[in-house]
């Protein structure tokens, strides 16, 4: 059963799309109101002493923003599994010399650092995932994306280093790095995407829409007098969701966090949809746009009156096919009779803010629905479903003494990014596809379900930027630059 489309007395106007580029010249964001921006009433704003001993009801006088960025499709050791093998973190589960998976004849792959930036696009589905992971022995990472293209299997055990992911290398140095986070499901997107939202799916086993009722987090945080909002750049996935719709408030344009962030008027709950099919780490994204996007939302958040009293989470959908050599655990499940209690592969998991450990490496195992654990804990708000009832709140990264002293730390600035104009913006390095004026020829996002989903509504959607995707991505890299976040090099007269 589909998600019902849109109704045209919900939606009896679109809003004027206007180019980033020109709202970043101009200096301003989106105007009109900030939906769902805590207006001083919050039920946090208590202005009682702190508690003095470690708990939730310290991480509730401290912690009253909860932002979180999830991108796509990459596994932990393809990410971080080079902090053990090349620079010998014996604290990180991540990859040895040993390890390897094999070819169709019997060749074996070993992990190798990748200077393929932009490939194809390895097999992650519910029976892909299960191929891959072999009742435990992960070893099938190499042959099921030879099934799908021989020419680039041997990528499924490549991985990067802090060469190409800076940003994130520099993070997990100051901050909080998660080497048991698995992906929720064993399977895609959307599987995983729901669970993040709403701790189920609706028994699907791929990119679907639900058959049985299925609820988010949103309405609870509504009910409790809290705020949440989605900021989206192209297209937002929160708006499938079975109790959202994409007429609500809530669903803002990227360009208002970054206005929201400034003026310290973050909802309590704060959803960061990446570039889909650009700057979004999808294959065949270059890995260096998605490290400045990232980038951004962090530059944002720290210097943000809001950053003292926030958590920032960074993390992925799912594994993308990309190897991992660390067997998923079953967990808790209202569908574990259907498999639903196999969790997917591990995921890079970043936990950003001045109340974590720093430099700390948390083997806690955890999965998407923690965050819900977390924000249902923080705001004392109910359980959605079993996993995230049972999910681990994450209170184990934070900083005990920190908190208890009041001593927020100050935010990290990064290191600028090394980035080739040429390479982050190749013809190679960009989801195939486009859009016309008069309608869609190919899914630009690399999300070829949410597309079909957005073209069948009877109106257009306010919040469809198809359109603008390609400009999107360039005003914001053109703006990173500008902000001292990120070196271009550029070997043709193009320019940005």
């Amino acid at each position: 059963m589909s998600k019902p489309a849109i109704p045209p007395s919900l939606l009896d106007r679109r809003t004027t799309l206007k180019g980033l580029g020109a709202m970043m010249a101009a200096g301003c964001a989106p105007s009109g109101p900030k939906p769902g921006a805590d207006d001083g009433n919050s039920p946090l704003d208590s202005g009682d002493a702190a508690p003095t001993e470690f708990g939730w009801p310290l991480l509730r006088h401290r912690i009253d923003t909860v932002v979180v960025l999830c991108m796509e499709n990459r596994s932990f050791d393809h990410y971080f599994g080079a902090l053990k093998l090349l620079e010998q973190h014996e604290d990180v589960e991540g990859l040895t010399e040993d390890m390897s998976n094999a070819l169709p004849d019997g060749t074996a792959i070993p992990p190798f650092l990748s200077d393929a930036y932009c490939v194809s696009d390895p097999p992650h589905s519910w029976n892909s995932s299960r191929d891959q992971w072999n009742d435990g022995a992960n070893d099938g990472f190499v042959t099921a994306f030879h099934n799908r293209d021989p020419d680039a299997a041997h990528e499924a055990m490549g991985y990067f280093d802090r060469t190409t992911l800076s940003a994130f290398y520099e993070l997990s140095d100051h901050y909080t790095l998660c080497d048991q986070w698995f992906g929720s499901l064993l399977s895609s997107t959307w599987p995983n995407r729901f669970y993040l939202h709403c701790a189920d799916n609706g028994g699907q086993h791929g990119n679907s829409f639900p058959t049985e009722p299925v609820v988010s987090i949103y309405d609870r945080l509504t009910h409790k007098g809290l705020s949440w909002g989605c900021y989206f750049a192209n297209v937002p996935f929160l708006m499938v969701v079975p109790d959202r719709q994409p007429d609500e408030p809530q669903f803002m344009e990227v360009e208002q966090f970054f206005a929201d962030a400034a003026a310290g008027a973050l909802p309590n709950m704060v959803v960061v949809d990446p570039i889909f099919g650009r700057a979004d780490d999808h294959p065949p994204a270059h890995p260096v746009a998605g490290q400045i996007y990232a980038a951004q939302i962090y530059e944002a958040l720290r210097n943000s009156p809001q950053w003292e009293r926030c958590l920032f989470v960074i993390t992925y959908d799912e594994h993308g096919g990309f190897f991992d050599h660390v067997p998923p655990p079953e967990l808790p499940d209202d569908r574990a009779a259907e498999g639903f209690g196999q969790a997917g592969f591990r995921v890079p998991t970043l936990l950003v803010g001045p109340w974590v450990k720093p430099g700390h490496v948390s083997h806690v195992v955890r999965d998407h629905t923690s965050i819900l654990a977390f924000v249902e804990n923080l705001f004392e708000v109910d359980a959605l479903r079993m996993r995230d009832a049972a999910a681990d709140p994450m209170l184990e990264v934070f900083d005990e003494a920190a908190l208890l002293a009041g001593t927020p730390r100050e935010g990290v600035a990064l290191t600028p990014i090394d980035a080739d104009e040429d390479e982050i913006f190749a013809a190679e390095c960009v989801t195939t596809g486009g859009i016309l004026a008069d309608g869609p020829t190919a899914p630009v996002t690399g999300q070829p379900e949410l597309e079909a989903w957005i073209d069948a509504q009877p109106v257009p959607l306010r919040v469809d930027r198809r359109l603008q995707t390609d400009a999107l991505h360039r005003a914001l890299v053109a703006q990173a630059e500008k902000d001292g976040l990120v070196t271009i090099r550029r070997t043709t007269t193009s320019g940005l």
